[in-house]
């Protein structure tokens, strides 16, 4: 017989079933959690990699365009407003922003980096990817009722074409306007919750409110760790690819397209999560064309995205 209390046997064997209670429910939280980070990493890097083809597609597709104009650089035959003090300059070969006599003017230009420091205009790019320059006008047409303080236009007509601002226009209804754009995409590491981020940054052609030219900086995607292109060559000038490149092998003259136009760009976007997740470990390695990424067992997740796009603008 035993009185009203628990004797030491019934409360050892509640204590281990509660014990086992307790480890099921901490295991099942923990697993729950896991899973949940790692849905959550997942549709962040599908979304990432929704939002960056899109932009890259839309931003390189109408690259080309100017208007009806086949010669941009005679706009340098008229006066120009002054290049940014931190302007966004191709080492030797090419002018900036602006146009300038005896000065090619390239619109489409990329560079592997080797140093922090690029263009002139970059002091914090990631080694290791690349950059990516575009000059073009934006396929918008205005009158000169509609310029804005903040922008730069390509004036134009049958006769003359040139680079202009909303004090510098000829604010004539007969001429058009297109807005003009010189960006520069690029890879910058930030530390974000106390992490190092690797995010997409571009560098822009603005007019600020003194009316001077300055190349502005704009955080645009977290989680970019890597970009590589490959740029398709028409030498015949009938519109059909003849031969591909990536960008560590394309030479200056290339780049000045005057033997053979770039008509097709294939973009490779590696994204990584923002956050690491301890219990993941990467050892996969991702091709982005002929350059191999290894993660070397790091705790990120990552995504690899190519697409290629035509520029219809160039083939016409």
């Amino acid at each position: 017989m035993r009185g009203n209390g628990f004797t030491l046997t019934e409360l050892l064997i509640t204590l281990v079933l509660s014990s086992v209670l307790v480890l099921i429910v901490v295991t099942a939280f923990s697993s729950l959690g896991r899973s949940s980070r790692q849905i959550q990493q997942l549709a962040q890097l599908q979304q990432n990699a929704q939002l960056v083809s899109g932009l890259l597609q839309n931003e390189l597709v109408n690259s080309g365009f100017w208007g009806g104009i086949s010669r941009p650089e005679l706009a340098a035959n008229l006066p120009l407003p002054a290049a940014p003090p931190n302007d966004c300059v191709t080492p030797v070969m090419d002018s900036g922003s602006f146009p300038v006599l005896g000065l090619s003017f390239i619109t489409l230009y990329a560079r592997r980096i080797t140093q922090a420091n690029e263009l002139g205009c970059i002091s914090t790019a990631v080694t290791g990817s690349e950059l990516l320059q575009l000059k073009r006008l934006v396929g918008q047409r205005f009158n000169s009722t509609e310029l804005q303080r903040n922008r730069f236009y390509f004036e134009t007509d049958w006769e003359h074409s040139r680079i202009v601002d909303v004090d510098s226009s000829g604010k004539d209804n007969t001429l058009a306007y297109y807005p003009y754009q010189h960006i520069v995409f690029y890879i910058q590491s930030q530390k974000i919750e106390g992490s190092e981020v690797p995010v997409l940054m571009r560098k822009r052609l603005v007019r600020n409110a003194s009316g001077h030219a300055t190349m502005s900086a704009d955080s645009i995607l977290d989680g970019v760790e890597r970009m590589h292109f490959e740029f398709s060559f028409d030498t015949d000038m009938d519109g059909i690819i003849n031969f591909t490149l990536p960008t560590a092998q394309i030479s200056d003259i290339q780049w000045q397209q005057q033997n053979a136009r770039i008509i097709g760009i294939k973009f490779h976007i590696l994204l990584r999560s923002t956050l690491p997740d301890p219990y993941y470990t990467n050892n996969l390695q991702y091709r982005l064309g002929d350059t191999l990424f290894i993660a070397n067992g790091d705790h990120y997740r990552r995504l690899l995205v190519s697409a290629s796009v035509a520029l219809p603008n160039v083939s016409l």
